[in-house]
């Protein structure tokens, strides 16, 4: 595992852990699928065409204390052929987000990827702006659909390729505690 990769964890599990409202808080585990269009061309020398548009998957828990206040941890899976010689993409986010049904908020991830070819296999942090709709539906489930903002820098993983995305996400919630 990266440095930057576990730093990223260890940060995410370390707030969690401190905070003195998460044991008495609503905490949250599902997983979706999210939209992603980039917002300029890709254009890398060498490397070929890289997707503008596609889809992934995403593993989500959340932490909802009593308040504005929510965290959401997510692990965003791209398959194989996002870009060539690449491989899969695995991409932790942490998000701290303000707003209980109608929401807003920032976040931050890494793009991992562990079959690169091309340059290091962990991009630089980027930064996420969100908002979104969170719906529930039953006493326990909660459906979010959500409109993200990805400014990504693959500068050491892509050979000096930067892009802006838009995500357009919808993820079931289910209320464990």
């Amino acid at each position: 595992m990266s440095p930057k990769l576990a730093l990223a964890l260890a940060v995410a599990l370390v707030s969690t852990l401190v905070s003195g409202a998460a044991s008495a808080a609503e905490h949250l585990v599902g997983g979706g699928v999210r939209f992603f269009e980039t917002v300029d061309n890709l254009d890398v020398d060498d490397l070929g065409a890289i997707e503008d548009s596609g889809n992934s998957y995403i593993l989500a828990y959340g932490i909802n204390p009593a308040g504005l206040f929510r965290f959401e941890f997510n692990l965003e899976y791209i398959e194989d052929g996002y870009a060539p010689e690449t491989g899969e993409v695995l991409s932790p986010q942490a998000l701290l987000l303000l707003g209980q049904t109608l929401y807003g908020g920032v976040g931050v991830g890494l793009d991992h990827l562990p079959d690169n070819t091309v340059g290091d296999d962990t991009s630089d942090p980027y930064f996420i702006g969100r908002v979104g709709l969170d719906l529930l539906l039953l006493p326990r489930v909660h459906l979010d659909i959500n409109a993200n903002y990805q400014t990504d820098k693959f500068d050491k993983v892509l050979g000096g390729a930067s892009s802006n995305s838009i995500t357009l996400g919808a993820l079931f919630h289910f209320r464990v505690k």
